[in-house]
């Protein structure tokens, strides 16, 4: 667990220098015994064995520096592909490129290193940069004219989130290019109901 953690915060501070204060708080928190420091540079040692060597994993003050290139990293392709998918000319195009982001998420993140609290709200960030690659591919595949295709994944997009009026607003504009506008009406007045509940607004 505490070999993976440690390779997980270098992987997402990848191409910047993690110090050794930070892994050892994303590895240890509180708990960190005073060897702390030694272990750390033994697991480092055995990840750069396993990464094929010294230039994997550089010393660098104050810490140490994982740099696999650009697009390294699965979060580095997906920032990277959520960029070129939203300032796509061609909303197809875009799609293409969402998906593929939309594609590298494989079950809940992180979840080999679950329990350790800077690396669960690491994991919840990257919960949230999935769901706007789902808002931006909903986004894309309504600009191409593909509403009729969104309707039950948008609906469960906002019984996901009942809050997020951004979804709700895809989710109106493909029921109304439907021909569903009594539905587009109901989700409206739902959403109006939920924030003067939820918010007061």
């Amino acid at each position: 667990l505490r070999r993976k953690a440690v390779l997980a915060t270098l992987a997402l501070h990848a191409g910047e220098v993690a110090s050794t204060d930070r892994l050892v708080d994303a590895v240890w928190g509180k708990a960190a015994p005073l060897t702390a420091q030694n272990t750390l540079q033994h697991h480092v040692s055995h990840l750069r064995a396993v990464l094929g060597g010294k230039t994997a994993i550089t010393a660098r003050p104050p810490g140490y520096l994982l740099d696999l290139g650009e697009d390294g990293t699965d979060v580095q392709l997906a920032e990277r592909l959520l960029r070129q998918g939203m300032q796509s000319a061609d909303p197809r195009q875009g799609a293409q490129d969402l998906r593929q982001a939309l594609a590298l998420w494989r079950g809940r993140p992180l979840a080999d290193v679950a329990g350790l609290a800077w690396l669960e709200d690491q994991a919840g960030r990257l919960d949230l940069l999935c769901q706007q690659i789902r808002r931006a591919l909903f986004e894309a595949r309504l600009a191409a004219g593909e509403h009729q295709h969104l309707v039950p994944g948008l609906e469960q997009m906002v019984a996901d989130h009942p809050l997020d009026e951004h979804v709700h607003a895809q989710l109106i504009m493909a029921l109304y290019r439907c021909g569903r506008q009594a539905d587009a009406l109901s989700v409206y007045q739902r959403l109006r109901a939920t924030l003067a509940e939820e918010l007061g607004i």
